[in-house]
């Protein structure tokens, strides 16, 4: 019988800054520089967000282009009690229907934006296993757009 394994790794580790690709995140271009990120705080997260979380636990609702992602990448970002939660909130490479033809809606958006907040803050240490659920109401939109 041989000593040797069969098996051989040649995995390596290393620790230390990254030499790789970035990872897809919020930038620094949020809604309080740009209007249409303003219009999307207002119309789909803010509804969201605020039906999920008291006034006393909601510290910070940002909207961000995203970096090194899609162009066009939306994030969320929200603090409550002194935890971050960071999400996409929409990307133009979205699609749904038929061979991918329609973008999301922010009907959709918000739904998918409830449901990673629901577990987030289920996992949170202040909402730890609390099942919250969404009753968000998106205002209607403007006519025309």
């Amino acid at each position: 019988m041989s000593d040797e394994s069969a098996y051989r790794s040649r995995l390596t580790l290393r620790w230390g800054p990254s030499t790789g690709p970035s990872h897809p995140r919020p930038g620094d271009v949020t809604d309080a520089e740009d209007p249409r990120l303003a219009a999307l705080r207002d119309a789909v997260a803010a509804p969201v967000v605020t039906s999920m979380l008291t006034a006393e636990e909601l510290e910070e609702l940002t909207v961000h282009w995203g970096v090194d992602g899609d162009e066009g990448d939306v994030w969320v970002r929200v603090v409550a009690v002194g935890e971050v939660f960071q999400d996409w909130l929409t990307s133009p490479v979205w699609r749904r229907g038929e061979a991918g033809a329609q973008p999301l809606d922010a009907a959709e958006c918000a739904a998918r934006l409830a449901d990673h907040l629901q577990d987030w803050i289920a996992e949170s240490r202040f909402g730890w296993g609390q099942r919250r659920i969404s009753t968000h109401v998106l205002p209607a939109p403007e006519p025309g757009s």
